[in-house]
């Protein structure tokens, strides 16, 4: 069976628009031209740098600052509920002598 009709690529629907860099700008690390703001169309640029001793120093002074931070919360917690505990334990001593008294 042949076909009647013979298939043709399907052509763009739009050129894309190729934008040449500003001649004039230094820093090549600017966010675009400067008639152009990338944040209005929902793109941005990450910048990734090198670590170096002194940035793993700090990332390791920030994770001991966030472990003790946690930690004396729990501590903290811990000396607030010991006290709550005892009240309870010597309540439950004075109900228990009071209700073998009224036997």
């Amino acid at each position: 069976m042949a076909r009647e009709r013979t298939i043709k690529p399907e052509q763009p629907r739009y050129e894309p628009e190729i934008i040449p860099p500003s001649r004039g700008r230094r820093d090549t690390y600017q966010a675009g031209p400067n008639w152009f703001a990338g944040r209005e169309r929902g793109e941005s640029r990450i910048f990734v740098a090198k670590l170096g001793p002194w940035s793993f120093v700090g990332i390791a002074l920030l994770i001991g600052l966030f472990a003790g931070a946690t930690l004396a919360i729990m501590l903290g917690t811990l000396l607030l509920a010991v006290p709550v505990i005892a009240l309870l334990i010597a309540g439950g001593l004075i109900a228990s002598t009071w209700r073998g008294r009224g036997r």
